[in-house]
């Protein structure tokens, strides 16, 4: 199959849908004389005039008509698919790990905002507890809390964790405020299980209970992930003790009420790191930047 040259067929796609020779060149960005000459090529190479030329008009003729059609056509679909692959190719997917507790409830409901700032981008959020090791996980950043140094790792300080109890309007209309959290006589506290050999940065209710559970009459909700013990708080079984970033929006829905000030602080803050020693994903400086800014409030 031969096909006509495609310079030719370019002059003469835009000569017929713009019914001037003068506003062709001036598209295409040539002389109205290399218009007319790759015209005369394109003619020559089919061996039929396609217009009708006459000392004042220069018109289509039928079958240059129909053949002007069928080019405009196709060169309308090239140009489509080429703007289709270029469109994919500006478009980035990144893969995070995070915590499920952190994605589930602060950085997965926010990300609409990023969406409508970054269109290009997509986000893949891995929910997972796992430590990755960014080699064989294909993970290109992850959201981490530990001190922040690690010599391998590009490290963003994005929040420090403030802790603070939490309960239901339901409970509390039930059983009432809490006088001391030192001495909550009556009252359920909700623990998630992270015994200190896993996790010694974990603040237990113990640590802030004078005493034993037992000469204050409270009884404890154990669960093993953080998840379940927000959910148990905001149906009202009992009291929880987590942070602004998990609560906030529970709270501003009227899910659950903050009952009191800041009860401790962990030493440990939620990083956003990736290696130092890879090629990184273009839209990763984008996604931390916008993870900087919304997590602002909680430094």
């Amino acid at each position: 199959m031969k096909l006509p040259p495609m310079n030719s067929l370019r002059a003469f796609e835009a000569v017929s849908r713009l019914g001037s020779v003068t506003k062709a060149a001036t598209e295409l960005c040539v002389s109205q004389g290399a218009v007319s000459q790759q015209l005369r090529n394109l003619e020559d190479f089919l061996g039929r005039e396609l217009f009708i030329r006459n000392a004042n008009s220069f018109t289509l003729s039928v079958r240059g008509a129909e053949f002007a059609s069928v080019v405009q056509n196709a060169l309308s679909q090239i140009a489509g698919a080429a703007s289709a692959i270029t469109d994919e190719n500006s478009r980035y997917v990144l893969k995070n790990s995070a915590p499920p507790y952190l994605a589930v409830m602060w950085s997965i409901p926010k990300l609409g905002d990023f969406f409508e700032r970054q269109p290009g981008i997509s986000v893949v959020m891995d929910e997972s507890a796992d430590l990755v090791t960014f080699q064989n996980d294909g993970v290109d950043a992850a959201i981490r809390f530990f001190d922040g140094n690690d010599e391998y790792l590009e490290s963003t300080s994005l929040m420090k964790i403030k802790l603070f109890p939490y309960a239901s309007p339901a409970y509390l209309e039930k059983h009432g405020n809490v006088e001391s959290f030192s001495k909550p006589v009556g009252h359920t506290l909700i623990e998630y299980f992270a015994p200190r050999t896993v996790s010694s940065q974990h603040i237990h209710w113990e640590d802030i209970v004078e005493g034993s559970f037992e000469e204050w009459n409270v009884k404890q909700l154990v669960f093993p992930d953080a998840l379940q013990c927000h959910y148990a708080a905001i149906h009202g079984q009992g009291i929880i003790m987590a942070s602004m970033y998990a609560c906030d929006a529970l709270v501003e829905s009227g899910e659950l009420v903050s009952l009191g000030d800041q009860i401790f602080e962990y030493h440990n803050q939620y990083y956003f790191v990736f290696p130092k020693q890879q090629r990184v994903n273009p839209a990763l400086y984008e996604f931390r930047d916008w993870l900087e800014e919304i997590s602002s409030p909680y430094q």
